[in-house]
This record gives structure tokens, C-alpha cells and sequence, in this order.
């Protein structure tokens, strides 16, 4: 209980033992609930959505248009508050490291750099964590990165694994989201009646809970059915797709302040659903049979409300995360700032869906860059995994809920070193 304090790694490359530091983890993504108002889904013709841009065109094979380069946000204030354990290891030890390809977590870390090279220099990662250092810590690995061809050999030539556990051992949780990709109309009709909001002009209307915010609250994006757009931001992001197959993305812009509930719970606090039944899918398919005025009365049981802005984006590239930079399907993961800054990296020890209803799933070890947060995802050891975009992806972050381990790299010259390797007895 407390803050690190910034002479642990020194202690403990002197001492060449396990060391004790306060590192807090809470995963959230920045995504939430968000139904319509309570009522029956009502066709309102004469309310018409505010046009949005077209996607930029591509320029070329292979072009990714990257939003201009940008500080991560500021870490957050709050100190860590319940002590993490960490063990230094070496790359020899991590089962499954030298099979794995890290292509995908190489290109994750490259976005991460981008923004983190545009950080001061001088500045902490997170004062909080001084164990993570300053940006000028990472700067030689980061312009590595940007020029690394493979990337096995970079991550093992600049950085050291550390292995995290906690007073009760050393699983977290590992649970999965994704890019939704919903049909909306620029019209509203008896259909696709719930509106997309983009924030509000004023902080009295940004502020209403959700049962009160209606088209006339705020711009409307677009209009799609009551669920998806409820889904929508509970994922936080989504792609839109018109009438005529344009696709634009919907990108998190705010949300009103007011907590979040899970409807989920609710169902199963109701009887209506058990544990085991409370994925995304039985809870669609639960408002689809309530009908749509129970569907909107069980929606707005969650006040929080997200509301969303339009980002020319490829469609090859994820949403922007937290960090202000593309997610990377399976190289991205959602954490709590206050625990590890954004633009990391971690090795996880997991298990992964590899379909739709694989609730067992199959052993998994990766590696991932921390680029994302939001506020229902807390605790010293978990995460939340970008799976990607479409419904493919969102049948297997729907299933998604493991116990992982986690090891973090840091660069060289920040890591303690690992432990001697034990004396062979001679004989």
C-alpha cells in the first residue's frame, strides 16, 4: 500500500532478488452501455441524421493514414493502491516465447511509439511508476522499432521480461472485446429508430442519464435498431454501415459521467437469465423476445451513456484507442493507466477462443502493447483483448473470459536483473 518508490530496480539489481513494487492494473475500455429512451420504438421520419465525411481514399498498396502523432494523455493521479509482486526472468524462461510470432505485437508497438516519441523526453510514463521511467527511456527502443525487420530478435535485444504477481497469486483475468460493425439509416423509421449521438454542445445536456437523451439531445450521427446501438457503446467504438455500403466509423467521444450497470446482472439478479447464460448473445437474444418496450426499460437501468464522433479512418485500421492510436486486432489490450502506462508491452499467459461459443479455448501465449482503458475492467492483474472488427471477432471477445499471466518487458537499462541460475552440485 503506497507508491513505488523509484530505488527498487536499483535494489534490486544489487541484490539480484525478487522485488516487491506497488503496481496497480485495472483494464477498462473505453466503451458502455447506452439505450434508448423508455417507451416502445417509435418511427420519427421527419428527423434525419447529420451527413458524415466519406473515409479517406487509400493512396496505394499498404498506405494506412495515421492520425498525427500525439503525446499519450497524461498518466492518472491516483497512486496505486495494492502491492504487486515482480520477479525478473529472461526470455529462455517464458514458455511458448521463442514458437510465438510477434509480428502483429511489433506492429501495435510501432503506433505506441509514434505517440510516444512525441511525449517530453523528460517527462515519467507515470510518476507513480517510476519504475516504467521517463519517454527518454524508450526512445532507443522505439526508434528501433520504427526500423526492425524482425521482431523476435528486437524485443529480446532491447528488453527484459518481469514476471507480475500479486499477494494471491499470479492470475489475473483476461476478458475480450471488439469493433462492432452495425446497419444504420441516415432516416429514422420503425426499425432503425435509436439515435447516435455525438456530444453534446452543452455540459447540463452531456450530463442527463440515458432514459432523458433523445434525438433532439445532441447531433445525430445516425440512426440503427435499439440493440446494436446499445451494443455499440458497450463496445465503445463500431463501424456504420449505410443503406448504400458505405462504412464510416463511430469513435468514442465522451459519455455523460453517470456510473455503469450491467444489464446482464440484472438478468440474472431477475431470474430471467443464470450465469452461465449471460453473454452478449442471450442477452440479444433475451430484448429480442421481451420486445421493444421491456428491451428499452431494461437498457436505460444503465444511465451511463457513450457518445461518439465520425473518424476517416482506413478500414483496415482499428479504432482509436485511449492512447490516441489505432488498435491492433490481437496485439492491443485494455488496462487500468493507473498501473501500467500506455504504449507497454506485456506477455501473456492465456487461453483463447479460436470460435464462437469456445468457451474452454486454447492455450495461448502473446504479446501486446497497452493502448486502451475505460471504466468497466479494474484490478492488479487485468486486461481486456482487442479481437478486432466484425462479427467474427465479436463471436470470440463474446466468449472470452480467462484466467492469464501476465510478464512485462521494459527496456534493459530500466529492468533488474534476473536471478543467477542455480549452482549445479558437483559430483
Amino acid at each position: 500500500m503506497g507508491r513505488l518508490r523509484p530505488g527498487l530496480f536499483e535494489q534490486g539489481r544489487a541484490l539480484g532478488l525478487v522485488l516487491a513494487a506497488l503496481w496497480l492494473s485495472a483494464c477498462a475500455t473505453t466503451r458502455n452501455d447506452a439505450p434508448p429512451p423508455d417507451g416502445p420504438s417509435v418511427a420519427v421520419p421527419d428527423i434525419v441524421a447529420t451527413p458524415i465525411l466519406d473515409p479517406e481514399p487509400d493512396s496505394g498498396p499498404g498506405f494506412e493514414p495515421m492520425p498525427k502523432s500525439a503525446p499519450p494523455p497524461p498518466a492518472p493521479k491516483d497512486p496505486p493502491d495494492e502491492a504487486l509482486i515482480i520477479a525478473p526472468s529472461a526470455f529462455g524462461r517464458l514458455a511458448g516465447w521463442k514458437d510465438a510470432d510477434h509480428t502483429t505485437a511489433l506492429a501495435a508497438f510501432r503506433r505506441s511509439c509514434k505517440s510516444m516519441l512525441a511525449a517530453d523526453p523528460d517527462a515519467w510514463l507515470n510518476p507513480n511508476l517510476p519504475q516504467y521511467g521517463r519517454y527518454r527511456d524508450w526512445e532507443a527502443p522505439c526508434e528501433a522499432a520504427l526500423r526492425a525487420t524482425h521482431a523476435r530478435p528486437f524485443f529480446e535485444s532491447l528488453f527484459a521480461p518481469i514476471n507480475l504477481s500479486v499477494r494471491d497469486g499470479d492470475e489475473g483475468l483476461l476478458t475480450g472485446y471488439y469493433e462492432p460493425e452495425v446497419e444504420v439509416r441516415i432516416a429514422a423509421d420503425a426499425v432503425f429508430s435509436e439515435p447516435i449521438l455525438a456530444l453534446p454542445d452543452t455540459d447540463t445536456v452531456r450530463r442527463l442519464p440515458r432514459a432523458r437523451l433523445s434525438a433532439r439531445s445532441a447531433r445525430v450521427i445516425a440512426y440503427g435498431r435499439p440493440i446494436d446501438v446499445f451494443f455499440l457503446q458497450v463496445q465503445g467504438s463500431g463501424r456504420l454501415r449505410y443503406a448504400d455500403g458505405r462504412i464510416v466509423r463511430a469513435g468514442y467521444a465522451g459519455n455523460n459521467g453517470r456510473a455503469y450497470t450491467s444489464i446482464g446482472r440484472i438478468l440474472i439478479r431477475r431470474g430471467e437469465l443464470t450465469r452461465e447464460q449471460s453473454a452478449k448473445r442471450n442477452i440479444e437474444a433475451w430484448m429480442e423476445a421481451a420486445g421493444p418496450e421491456k428491451a428499452r426499460a431494461l437498457m436505460n437501468e444503465n444511465k451511463r451513456y457513450i457518445f461518439f464522433q465520425e473518424q476517416s479512418l482506413s478500414p483496415e485500421q482499428g479504432p482509436i484507442g485511449a492512447m490516441q492510436v489505432p488498435l491492433t486486432a490481437m496485439g492491443s489490450m485494455a488496462v487500468d493507466p493507473r498501473y501500467h502506462p500506455y504504449g507497454t508491452l506485456a506477455w501473456l499467459d492465456t487461453r483463447l477462443p479460436q470460435a464462437a461459443r469456445d468457451y474452454r479455448g486454447a492455450p495461448t501465449r502473446l504479446l501486446v502493447s497497452l493502448q486502451d482503458t475505460g471504466s468497466a475492467i479494474r484490478g492488479p492483474l487485468r486486461g481486456d483483448l482487442f479481437f478486432g472488427s466484425g462479427s467474427q471477432a465479436g463471436a470470440r471477445a463474446g466468449v472470452m473470459k480467462h484466467p492469464v499471466r501476465w510478464t512485462v518487458l521494459l527496456p534493459k537499462a530500466l529492468a533488474p536483473l534476473p536471478p543467477p541460475h542455480p549452482k549445479v552440485p558437483e559430483v
